[in-house]
């Protein structure tokens, strides 16, 4: 059999098994919130966005190196909603090179399985909300190490749950028409980024995702968080956004959950520093 066949077939399936976050790129949600300036808002969704499965599909563009692999494929995440519900729409063509060391098993070249391994995203997109009175053109790189590898025994299980990273982001901010637009409370730009100037910032970034933790009655509960952070080197601010959630999956497979949700800070890119809280209903496909 083929050297480098063999290499990404097993590379292949060790993605797969390594992917901890949901198979289903598309999630779709819908809830209802109260928003920063105490109104109450219909609050919607949608998120595409590949795991590490998606390697080895065919719309994906894949690269193979002797101890590397590389993906290329679309992104979106969308978050809007009525009234002054926080708004961000980030899309993006995402790249995604993964380095991993490697063994001889049988007198083959494999990866090895119970090894960190280094994720070096690159993108190129825009970000905005859902007025379009910011548009931002958007370049990052960023550094996420994986651990998450079941034959990992040296990472503890709780942690495997966790995802961290760091992410270096520069490009434009666009001088927009909004003379008829009106932002009130969480739909204000509060960021300090300036039109028709440069963009320099890092994000750092946490997030955990327990799955089911216990069942009642058959429902999993599980919870959910996240927590990024941004330095604003042309300004010298600093922006953040906390999202945290109790979940309660609806389904044996987990494809269909709801949500008890509070988020502090929009993210960008008006990094609203408002908070919103509410119930959602989420599905993925």
């Amino acid at each position: 059999m083929n050297k480098k066949f063999l290499y990404i077939l097993i590379a292949g399936l060790l993605a797969m098994q390594f992917s901890y976050s949901q198979e289903k790129p598309l999630e779709v949600s819908l809830g209802s919130i109260n928003t920063e300036s105490k109104r109450n808002a219909i609050d919607f969704g949608i998120r595409y966005a590949k795991t590490l499965d998606s390697l080895f599909k065919k719309q994906d563009i894949l690269l193979s190196g002797k101890n590397s692999l590389f993906q290329a494929s679309p992104e979106f995440i969308v978050q809007s909603g009525t009234n002054d519900a926080f708004s961000s729409i980030d899309v993006k063509l995402s790249g995604l090179f993964m380095l991993f060391k490697t063994t001889t098993i049988d007198n083959q070249l494999t990866p090895c399985t119970d090894c960190f391994m280094d994720l070096l995203p690159i993108s190129v997109g825009i970000e905005t909300n859902n007025t379009f009175s910011t548009i931002n053109g958007i370049i990052e790189f960023g550094y996420v190490p994986w651990y998450q590898s079941p034959m990992m025994k040296k990472v503890p299980s709780w942690m495997k749950n966790t995802k961290i990273g760091v992410f270096l982001q520069a490009g434009y901010k666009f001088n927009i028409d909004t003379t008829n637009i009106i932002p009130v409370g969480g739909q204000i730009d509060e960021s300090k980024e300036a039109v028709d100037d440069r963009i320099f910032r890092v994000k750092g970034s946490f997030a955990i995702d327990t799955k089911s933790l216990f069942e009642i009655n058959g429902v999993g509960v599980g919870l959910v968080g996240s927590a990024d952070g941004w330095y604003d080197f042309l300004n010298s601010e600093v922006y953040y956004t906390i999202k945290g959630a109790a979940r309660f999956f609806l389904t044996q497979n987990k494809d269909k959950y709801f949500d008890l949700k509070y988020q502090k800070g929009s993210g960008a890119p008006n990094f609203n520093q408002g908070d919103q809280f509410g119930i959602g209903l989420t599905m993925t496909f």
